[in-house]
């Protein structure tokens, strides 16, 4: 009686950890699993907001003039406009 007592809260105990562990592993959201093919597309949205953080900072430090700035500034926006399009094409499928 004791030892089946004790298979049962081995068992129980067990399934309670599997349980709390289990969403550790697994991807709630598919759209931002790294093995979905759109996911190279969110990492470059990534770059470009760095990007962009990166030549705002330079711009207040005056490395660069303001005339590079403007242009380098809708060139990384426009492309974060396309990515994000993409983005949007693919999650909508």
């Amino acid at each position: 009686m004791i030892l089946l007592f004790f298979i049962l809260q081995v068992t129980l105990i067990a399934a309670v950890i599997i349980f709390i562990i289990r969403p550790l592993f697994l991807s709630d959201n598919p759209k931002l699993d790294m093995n979905n093919g759109n996911y190279s597309l969110h990492e470059q949205h990534t770059r470009l907001i760095e990007s962009l953080h990166d030549l705002d900072f330079d711009h207040r430090t005056e490395k660069i003039t303001s005339e590079d700035y403007t242009t380098a500034r809708n060139n990384i926006i426009n492309e974060g406009i396309d990515l994000l399009r993409k983005i949007d094409d693919i999650t909508k499928i």
